[in-house]
């Protein structure tokens, strides 16, 4: 499939045969290949397999468990781009949903791409710290987290050892 545009809560957008297909980790433009997980009439909610032909936006992402960590959508993107498409995706949520006209120009106030959150929610299992996978209530185990306070993860990290 190729999608056609990100939506809220990170998927992208693809119709094909009539139906809406919602995958993760993609960009707009980009060919791949997804794996059907849930479907409801008209919807499809499909896990991505590969990426057959990349964004040219497209970047490593620099977490080590970005795709597993069901913590961040876009690190996949550079940071400008990331703001860029949830003001895209607000003023989509606005007209949608709300049925509201957004102002013609939204400000955005951004901070530092990294190490910005001040709060996070880590799980613990058997002595384990890390956060939920993406769409499961199982672990993923983390050693730093990037888009973490540096002085809030590394201490609750050094608490768990």
């Amino acid at each position: 499939m190729t999608v056609e545009k990100l939506v809220y809560g990170g998927d992208g957008l693809a119709r094909q045969d009539g139906r809406v297909i919602l995958a993760p980790y993609v960009l707009p433009g980009e060919r791949v290949s997804v794996k059907p997980e849930r479907e409801k009439p008209g919807l499809v909610r499909a896990a991505t397999l590969s990426v057959l032909r990349p964004a040219e936006l497209r970047i490593p992402a620099p977490c080590s468990v970005f795709g597993r960590c069901g913590g961040c959508h876009y690190q996949h993107a550079p940071y400008d781009y990331q703001v860029e498409a949830k003001c895209a995706i607000l003023v989509e949520e606005l007209r949608r949903l709300g049925k509201i006209e957004p102002p013609e120009e939204i400000l955005v106030v951004t901070g530092e791409p990294w190490g910005y959150r001040n709060r996070v929610q880590l799980q613990i299992e058997q002595r384990r710290l890390g956060y939920r996978e993406a769409r499961s209530h199982k672990l993923c185990p983390i050693k730093t987290c990037p888009i973490g306070s540096p002085q809030d993860v590394s201490h609750r990290l050094a608490q768990s050892e």
